[in-house]
């Protein structure tokens, strides 16, 4: 059996991230398992195959954009051969692997991870109304049709939450051929013993660390979390010299967060590295003693429909982690077990689990020890794809 993969998401140059993680976790799974041909508009890091670049078309022009380069992805599809299927990670604007997979008639994979839609309705608020214009008018039509389209045309959809499925099942997608298949990790590449220790370089040596990946999105928690660092250390200033916070990548919330923990006083005791490349990641996690994954609840009040990455990655890390208690963090982490769940938002909350974790050694032991043994057994990369193929093969 032989996969096509098509990413053709309009989001380039991105070297760190969820995104870059998943992408590259499911193609070196999926090469391992049988043969796979990638195409894509942009360089993939950490993907261990030859890629096939189509390079895009425009940069600037909204909606256009991605509209446009299907085409150009089309003609450049069509010339393939010799798969099996067609696997592709949705974007909001893009066709082409659905297309094509029903011009040749070819089982047709959709990676659906959330909503084009959703996120256009409720993440993209407009001030411009220009802006506001295009995106009401045009660009909020266009995808609609697109997704429609992509979700009425896939044999198989592969979401990484219940959630996710829950909502299609209510636009209309038959639940038959819906896969709920949550994010995974390179386990092996979060073994201790193989990755330099980045401690001494970051000056980190006689402290507690407490560690956070990401790509500082509205749905991380961020401004939370930095609050809690805040609350953390009014509570007990006594730790200022034995605790500190290893903040790990930028993105758009990261200026806000690092103005909180300015006005708060305790820039001293929470290092940032700003964005590293993605193969940095694991001697960098595997640097701190306990990690923290603080996501908050979607504006709209809908569930949280995501898999975080990060979360798998602290899991095979072997180290304690906090979590939030929202919808499948709060499914795959069991309190007391392999996390210390929290309420999400509660700031309080948040900070007293730093203090009471970091007063249990014994505690710490034991989540780590249990959230290692989880996710080898469950969510490896390796496990997920294999879902997908058994999948594929009733299929074909």
């Amino acid at each position: 059996m032989k996969c096509l993969y098509v990413r053709s998401v309009y989001f380039l140059g991105f070297t760190s991230g969820g995104s870059v993680t998943h992408t590259s976790g499911v193609i070196n799974a999926m090469n391992r398992q049988i043969g796979i041909d990638v195409v894509s508009n942009d360089q993939l890091p950490g993907v261990e195959i030859p890629v096939q670049l189509v390079s895009p078309v425009l940069k600037k022009i909204p909606v256009l954009n991605e509209l446009l380069f299907n085409f150009k992805m089309i003609r450049n599809l069509k010339k393939s051969s010799g798969y099996d299927f067609i696997y592709q990670r949705y974007s909001g604007e893009s066709f082409c692997g659905a297309f094509v997979a029903k011009k040749k008639n070819k089982p047709f994979v959709l990676e659906f991870n959330s909503s084009e839609v959703w996120k256009l309705q409720n993440w993209s608020k407009v001030s411009n109304p220009i802006k506001n214009f295009v995106k009401q008018y045009l660009q909020l039509p266009v995808v609609k049709r697109i997704e429609k389209y992509n979700l009425e045309t896939a044999d198989l959809i592969v979401v990484v939450s219940e959630t996710l499925k829950e909502n299609l099942i209510k636009e209309g997608v038959p639940e038959t051929k819906i896969l709920v298949n949550p994010n995974g990790v390179e386990v092996d590449k979060f073994n201790a013993e193989h990755v330099f220790n980045q401690r001494k370089k970051l000056n980190l040596d006689p402290y507690f660390v407490f560690g956070f990946i990401g790509t500082f999105g509205k749905w991380h928690g961020v401004l939370e979390l930095a609050n809690s660092i805040n609350r953390f250390f009014e509570n007990h200033p006594e730790l200022k010299v034995k605790i500190r916070f290893l903040i790990i990548g930028d993105g758009k919330l990261f200026p806000e967060f690092e103005t909180i923990i300015t006005k708060g006083g305790y820039s001293e005791q929470v290092i940032c590295t700003g964005q590293v490349e993605q193969s940095q990641g694991p001697s960098l996690l595997l640097s701190c003693d306990s990690f923290l994954s603080p996501h908050i609840k979607n504006p709209d009040g809908t569930k949280f429909f995501g898999s975080p990455t990060k979360l798998f990655e602290y899991m095979a890390c072997g180290k304690p982690i906090i979590a939030s208690d929202l919808d499948q963090i709060g499914d795959i982490l069991e309190h007391n077990k392999t996390a210390w769940l929290v309420e999400p938002g509660n700031i309080e909350e948040l900070a007293e689990a730093m203090f009471s974790l970091y007063k249990d050694s014994d505690l710490q032991t034991k989540m780590g020890n249990n959230a290692r043994a989880e996710v080898e057994k469950n969510y490896s990369w390796d496990a997920h794809v294999s879902r997908i193929l058994s999948k594929v093969k009733e299929i074909i």
